[in-house]
């Protein structure tokens, strides 16, 4: 019996005694190597830990926890926060003349802007047709017609800043179209407005087009309007009460196409050293910007946000 109680004590006894000589042996060898081979021997090990803690490689599509995608596709930190306006790519291209054109042969600029008229002329030939337009044009076509608009509006531009110094051009600025305008060339918009609204979107894009055509496209009529023209009427639009009480008195989806192209107008006018009157343009972008997003029957809400965010950080960079 006493045999076997010495047994068991000495059994783990012997063990652990075998464990620390191994372990002195293992401190010896280790201490004998040289500094280059224990400086290996650490990097190994190093190298090791590192590969087990190495995140996994994440498979296409995937997202990381902690990080959201963006409207755009990229994954952004939680740091980094969401963008001041969200954007998607644009299902168009810029609404002037590409560059492409600006800088290309004579015929495709010529090319360029046969269409850009082409596409004027088939909306008022269109527009001809309609028994709406029939009734209200007279004995003048809608094409004569809107040139003689364009002329009386070229004619006498709205002062786009100054109404709280001179209550004159306020009166005025309220009262800007029915001073310039005959009843029947009001109503006549009135009623386009209002009949053509599914494709005021295309239709819009294209006027736009047009009137920034500038000098670079021939106008032997003198129709289209100068940038200095187009900037006051911009500003109008944007900057005064007689302008901005006119667009809140049109539809959702007139007011802000009207707004979105006043800013690009003013921006192409400040970037040329036209901003005559000094309108900022930049507290107007992120509102617009929102009201679109939330507007849900644009066709083109992708291109319009993308071209207001790309005016929100060209004014960021400025300030």
């Amino acid at each position: 019996m006493k045999k076997r109680v010495r047994r068991r004590f000495w059994s783990p006894l012997i063990i652990l005694l075998v464990l620390v000589a191994a372990a002195l042996v293992a401190f010896l060898l280790f201490r004998g190597k040289k500094p280059e081979e224990r400086k290996v021997q650490e990097r190994q090990v190093e190298e090791t830990k590192a590969e087990e803690t190495k995140p996994e490689k994440l498979k296409e599509g995937e997202i990381r926890a902690g990080e959201k995608e963006t409207s755009i596709g990229k994954p952004v930190t939680g740091q980094e926060g969401a963008p001041r306006v969200a954007a998607k790519p644009p299902l168009r291209g810029e609404p002037t003349l590409p560059e492409t054109v600006k800088e290309g042969k004579v015929t495709e600029i010529e090319d360029y802007c046969s269409k850009i008229e082409k596409g004027v002329q088939d909306f008022f030939t269109y527009l001809s047709r309609e028994r709406y337009v029939r009734n209200l044009e007279g004995d003048m076509n809608s094409y004569e017609r809107f040139k003689g608009v364009m002329m009386k509006l070229s004619s006498e531009p709205p002062v786009p800043a100054g109404e709280n110094m001179d209550t004159l051009i306020m009166t005025r600025n309220i009262y800007h179209f029915y001073r310039l305008l005959e009843s029947e060339d009001i109503r006549l918009i009135r009623e386009i407005l209002r009949n053509e609204a599914d494709s005021l979107e295309l239709n819009l894009d294209i006027f736009y087009k047009w009137l920034m055509l500038g000098d670079q496209c021939p106008d032997p009529e003198k129709t289209r309007p100068s940038l200095e023209v187009l900037y006051q009427y911009a500003g109008f639009f944007l900057n005064t009460i007689g302008g901005r009480a006119y667009l809140y008195r049109r539809p959702l989806n007139v007011r802000l196409l009207i707004s979105y192209y006043s800013l690009l107008i003013v921006h192409e006018a400040d970037k040329r050293g036209k901003n005559t009157y000094g309108i900022d343009v930049f507290p107007e972008v992120t509102p617009l910007a929102r009201e679109i997003s939330l507007y849900p029957d644009f066709h083109f809400q992708n291109e319009y946000i993308l071209q207001l965010t790309q005016l929100q950080n060209y004014y960021l960079k400025k300030r």
